[in-house]
């Protein structure tokens, strides 16, 4: 697929908390596993079988230690995702995940999750009431791989298998549209949170 006809997707940027847990995870690990490839180096200097239990209790810390640094960004949204339309899915991708490429074929259905800051302070109901409603969907078979940014907008973007694909565009409405244009007819729905609670909208008619 020729880079020309990818199209970037305007995202959010990655929310503060997340990108600290990202410093953080190698900031603690790396040093540690760096010492513990000194403190194997000193052991064989000094005689240390490579069957003895010292050994391999080291090495299986030093796998435990790649196992943290590599895993947890891979399964957490702790660095930033992008995105973009290409010719034939919508691509996404992070570091230390691998890509992925969701046909449009596939899409069968958008829902938009979106806090109206203007209106003021979204309802904490209203974004509990949002996140049980996905914990029910898990629940009943959905399977959810997060791609999210931050919590201000979510998409979910409905595929094969039951998967549910989360994403953060920073203008949900206009990404809509440009997917729906590149779907065909394909069913949209507008969660917004306000501080009286929340409103649906249809857009698939706009």
């Amino acid at each position: 697929m020729s880079a020309a006809r990818d199209e970037a997707i305007p995202a959010l940027e990655l929310d503060r908390r997340r990108r600290i847990l990202g410093y953080v995870v190698p900031a603690i690990n790396l040093p540690y596993f760096a010492l513990k490839i000194y403190e194997i180096y000193l052991g064989l200097q000094t005689g240390m079988q490579l069957n003895s239990p010292d050994f391999l209790n080291d090495l299986i810390m030093l796998s435990l230690i790649i196992g943290l640094t590599l895993l947890i960004p891979s399964f957490a949204p702790v660095y930033t995702s992008r995105y973009w339309f290409t010719g034939t899915g919508l691509r996404i991708s992070r570091f230390l995940k691998r890509k992925i490429t969701v046909p449009y074929s596939t899409v069968e259905m958008v829902e938009l999750y979106t806090r109206n800051e203007k209106r003021g302070k979204a309802s904490q109901e209203a974004v509990k009431a949002a996140k049980e409603a996905i914990n029910t969907m898990r629940r009943t078979g959905f399977k959810f791989v997060d791609f999210t940014n931050a919590e201000e907008s979510i998409a979910l973007i409905f595929g094969e298998t039951n998967k549910v694909y989360m994403i953060s565009p920073a203008y949900p409405k206009a990404f809509a549209q440009k997917l729906r244009k590149k779907v065909g007819r394909l069913p949209v729905r507008m969660i917004e949170f306000t501080p009286r609670g929340k409103r649906t909208i249809d857009l698939s008619t706009r």
